[in-house]
């Protein structure tokens, strides 16, 4: 199968998919996101693969959702809207599900809805330049999937979330985001040693043991919560007359993103 916003690369019990965006920082766009869950659909029937390593092309792991000006409104009914709303969100959620063990191979970036993507993997290995945060509250939007209480502590989840602030690799490896922090040019090669440790494992004793992980979560309340942040995403973006909203909105229409980023982050300067 072909594709123009991903590349999917199987060798050796592993498969490689890399978000391949490089000039957009490996922005979520539609295009992308039905890409990628073809990809993981294509990976999970696939019984020869034993493992998944996620990347990105260029610099950047990915930015998050592609939220640049000018994209069409789709026209759908208002019987779709719930479900077209938090399509991508479950799009992202389809790597938490996946079958085989999952890998994240942070190269740059990983921001917003990049940053729900690296968590959602099983395994997180970062690039020492590697950044993380959810910098969209800052212009009144809520991560698309609410995983660090799941995966750090309260304190430093806290902060992220209502800060909007982006931590190194280091920090991100000291508050339990990240499973280790490599040299950049070490990446790759880190990621694939980790894939063959783990696809060397009976394969079905591993993904029987990521069941009962998953399935632990699920006795948490992992659905739930997500089901529940999702009403909550869908009534901020309901709302109307958020002035800062509304004030960012016009910044990005009438300028650009760049404009519009440096005026979402100018005040935490």
């Amino acid at each position: 199968m072909g594709y123009e916003f991903i590349k999917l690369d199987k060798a050796d019990r592993i498969a490689t998919l890399t978000l391949n965006r490089p000039e957009k920082m490996n922005a979520l766009s539609t295009g992308l996101l039905t890409e990628f869950s073809d990809a993981l659909d294509d990976v999970h029937n696939d019984h020869d693969v034993n493992v998944l390593i996620l990347t990105g092309a260029g610099r950047a792991f990915s930015a998050g959702y592609d939220i640049s000006p000018g994209q069409e409104a789709q026209d759908i009914p208002a019987t779709a809207a719930w479900d077209a709303k938090h399509l991508p969100a479950r799009t992202l959620m389809k790597l938490w599900h996946l079958r085989q063990p999952t890998i994240a191979a942070v190269n740059g970036h990983a921001l917003a809805a990049g940053n729900v993507l690296a968590m959602t993997a099983d395994i997180v290995i970062a690039a020492d330049h590697a950044t993380f945060g959810e910098p969209e509250i800052r212009f009144v939007a809520h991560s698309p999937a609410i995983m660090l209480p799941f995966t750090i502590p309260l304190r430093h989840l806290h902060w992220l979330y209502y800060t909007g602030d982006t931590v190194d690799a280091k920090t991100a490896e000291k508050w339990n985001m990240v499973n280790w922090v490599v040299p950049a040019d070490e990446l790759m090669d880190s990621a694939r040693k980790a894939a063959t440790r783990i696809a060397n494992v009976p394969p079905y004793a591993v993904q029987m043991m990521k069941r009962s992980i998953k399935g632990t979560y699920e006795k948490m309340g992992f659905s739930e919560a997500f089901e529940h942040h999702l009403m909550i995403r869908m009534i901020e973006a309901m709302q109307p007359g958020v002035p800062e909203k509304e004030a960012l909105e016009a910044i990005k229409q009438e300028h650009g993103m760049r404009a519009f980023l440096e005026a979402r982050d100018a005040p935490f300067k």
